[in-house]
């Protein structure tokens, strides 16, 4: 699931398969994930009340613990899909970064925005890729990068536009998954390899 050099606890991988699943029984395959959704669902998995808050923030979000739960503080001027990245992200510190078995829950000492840079700097790359591992469903991912040239009008539209057809591809498909552009490209050439992704989409 997630790169060699970032391992996820075992039981907190399971915590995210879980409610990957949970959201799949609720919503089927529809794209994009529905975010807000997944919060109420991740609330009820671990038993806690998280609120999602908009307001103007520094940066683009940050989650705060209170007595029972979470509030996730997401930048209101953001566009939707940075939005979205946002509350993924913090969904992965939610369950990576706190410990949410305690009545207000708190940050683990050895992950805590208060350690040294670099662990803090592995923490939020860890709850990136945590971020567009729920935002880009793996199996859906696969299937959409394996069938690109089932969608050749989009790509003819895309193509007019004279943008390199490799990242004219990415563009569309991060549009599918509504994520960031930089981010879904990191992501997915983190997971697959460029040399497997080049395959499948520069095959029409």
């Amino acid at each position: 699931m997630f790169s060699k050099q970032k391992q996820v606890d075992f039981e907190i991988h399971q915590q995210i398969d879980n409610l990957l699943a949970l959201y799949s029984r609720r919503n089927g395959d529809r794209l994009p994930v529905d975010v807000e959704i997944l919060v109420n669902l991740l609330a009820k998995l671990i038993d806690k009340k998280i609120e999602l808050v908009e307001r103007d923030v520094n940066g683009r979000g940050y989650t705060v613990s209170v007595q029972g739960g979470f509030l996730i503080y997401v930048n209101h001027s953001d566009t939707l899909s940075q939005k979205r990245f946002t509350i993924g992200h913090e969904i992965g510190h939610i369950l990576h970064t706190f410990d949410y078995t305690k009545e207000t829950p708190h940050q683990r000492p050895e992950r805590a925005s208060y350690a040294f840079y670099s662990i803090r700097k592995e923490e939020e790359s860890i709850c990136d890729e945590i971020a567009m591992y729920i935002l880009c469903p793996q199996k859906l991912l696969i299937e959409i990068l394996k069938g690109f040239s089932n969608i050749p009008c989009q790509l003819d539209l895309l193509r007019k536009k004279q943008i390199p057809p490799y990242y004219s591809r990415m563009k569309l498909l991060s549009e599918i998954f509504d994520s960031p552009l930089s981010k879904f490209i990191w992501y997915i050439e983190r997971r697959f390899g460029e040399e497997k992704l080049l395959s499948w989409i520069n095959s029409t």
